[in-house]
């Protein structure tokens, strides 16, 4: 199955949990097909390098690399036009972009780490099943059999632990890992960690392993639990509020506002 495959089908995933945290309407309006998020240059270049990682054979399926081309040309915009007919499908990357990507790749696999923890498996397989009455879906970037590893490659401007661990607060992969986790295993699949391998994408490319403690992933398994309950609710009530407080099963409109703390120490 393909990646876009994947995302049409209408299982909640990882994705849709963060646009129902924000907002149930958002969630509503992507399923409907009216709501679609830009894709960013950082976006691009985090899913070439995912792709030279773990399915480097597959690159060219997925990825066009841009010609060096005069768009301001006559012939230089024909040319481009027609590279773009003849890549529709795919993910356009700029040459530079891709050249940096290779380097970022290279980086994570010249660990000798990544060759122990990248083997005894597939990549990018989808999963599918139901966790509280919700149907659900995920796509880990690895899963290690043998190991019982669930494997997440994250590139970040930081991949010390002091910078990640902002990007696992900030991304909530701490839901991730609680739901990718809880999916396999209600698949009958042996789930003994879920490790992240981060990498900078800045020179030098530094590489870190990462994995949550408990408390960590207890408390993403409380989220994405919460979120599914919410869903449920208005799926079964054919209410996708837009902004409000939910609590209990029931709906507030207005929501009460506190200031951040550190607005009383100015």
């Amino acid at each position: 199955m393909t990646n876009a495959e994947y995302h049409a089908r209408a299982e909640i995933s990882k994705s849709d949990l963060d646009l129902l945290a924000k907002s149930p309407y958002l969630l509503k309006l992507k399923k409907d097909g009216l709501y679609q998020s830009d894709t960013s240059p950082s976006q691009i270049l985090g899913s070439a390098t995912h792709k030279l990682v773990l399915e480097r054979n597959d690159f060219i399926n997925e990825f066009a690399i841009e010609p060096n081309l005069d768009k301001r040309t006559k012939d230089g915009k024909a040319e481009f036009n027609e590279f773009l007919a003849k890549n529709s499908h795919k993910i356009i990357i700029k040459a530079d972009e891709f050249e940096k990507a290779e380097l970022i790749a290279n980086s994570v696999l010249e660990m000798k780490a990544t060759a122990n923890f990248l083997k005894d498996g597939k990549a990018e397989q989808s999963y599918f099943s139901e966790i509280d009455g919700v149907k659900v879906k995920c796509r880990p970037d690895f899963y290690n059999e043998k190991l019982g590893l669930i494997i997440d490659l994250k590139t970040t401007s930081d991949a010390s632990p002091n910078g990640f661990i902002k990007s696992i607060a900030n991304f909530n992969y701490h839901i991730q890992t609680a739901f990718y986790s809880d999916i396999m295993r209600s698949l009958g699949k042996k789930v003994n960690s879920f490790l992240f391998i981060a990498v900078e994408t800045k020179e030098p490319y530094l590489v870190g392993f990462y994995e949550l403690d408990l408390a960590a992933v207890e408390k993403g398994r409380e989220k994405y639990k919460e979120l599914l309950s919410l869903w449920k609710w208005c799926v079964e009530n054919n209410n996708y509020f837009q902004y409000g407080d939910f609590k209990d099963g029931k709906l507030n409109p207005v929501k009460t506002l506190n200031l951040p703390m550190w607005k009383f120490y100015e």
